[in-house]
């Protein structure tokens, strides 16, 4: 029994072969290049097949963007903060007691309150301005020993436009004529800012100078000499107690 049998030969395709196989597989490439992906992808079609086809319509749609949706409206509360008290008297319908509304604006923190007492130099001028919200209330008292003239003014954090950059402030009080002795009132901060006054002494000898102030502010800074300072204000609710003052029973 012959147990030497020839092995299976394997057949190598002949150079002529394998550059006809490429030819043909470069043109199927080149047709289905011009028939079908440049009409759908790029809108460009010289044989027509691609319109024949329905792909120019592809190009066309992806070359228009996605329009994005319109975001859904937010509602903004536009309420402006109210800058003064305006009373307004409602009667109820069922006749009961009637209800007085906007007798008082809402603050963000406690009052605060200040006092302090100024020596003014003949000739010498300063300033005292409080840090205030939009809408909050100042209770204050100052006297002099003699006229001495002031400004009561405010600088807004939100300059107008075309002022940004510029030391713009407003005028709410000025004696710069007679001048006073005394001052006292409630004021209502229009913007916020700092809101305060300036004096100016302007007699021949030395003016003592006293103020006090309770309300709505965060800290104080004064402007003496050109030089500015803050001073954080007082605290009713850090005293550790309150002076016992006898009652006095007038009538």
């Amino acid at each position: 029994m012959n147990t030497n049998q020839p092995s299976a030969q394997v057949e190598v395709p002949s150079l002529r072969k394998l550059l006809t196989a490429t030819a043909v597989a470069l043109i199927l490439a080149g047709a289905i290049l011009v028939t079908i992906v440049l009409p759908a992808e790029y809108g460009i079609d010289p044989l027509r097949t691609g319109r024949a086809l329905g792909l120019t319509a592809l190009s066309e749609a992806s070359e228009e963007p996605a329009k994005p949706e319109a975001a859904a409206p937010v509602a903004v509360d536009v309420t402006p903060e109210r800058t003064s008290i305006d009373p307004v008297l409602e009667q109820p319908a069922d006749g009961g007691a009637p209800t007085v509304k906007n007798v008082f604006i809402p603050q963000r923190n406690r009052f605060q309150f200040d006092s302090r007492e100024i020596t003014l130099e003949p000739g010498e001028g300063m300033e005292i301005k409080y840090n205030m919200r939009k809408g909050a209330g100042l209770n204050y008292s100052w006297t002099a020993s003699a006229p001495v003239f002031f400004e009561f003014h405010g600088e807004p954090d939100v300059k107008p436009a075309g002022k940004a950059g510029t030391d713009y402030y407003e005028s709410y009080e000025l004696d710069n004529k007679k001048g006073k002795s005394e001052s006292h009132g409630t004021f209502l901060a229009p913007s916020t800012g700092i809101h305060g006054w300036f004096w100016e002494n302007k007699t021949g000898g030395k003016v003592t100078l006293k103020l006090v102030s309770a309300g709505f502010y965060d800290w104080i800074t004064q402007n003496r000499k050109d030089k500015h300072t803050a001073f954080k204000p007082m605290d009713a609710y850090e005293i550790p107690g309150h002076p016992k003052v006898p009652d006095e029973v007038l009538k």
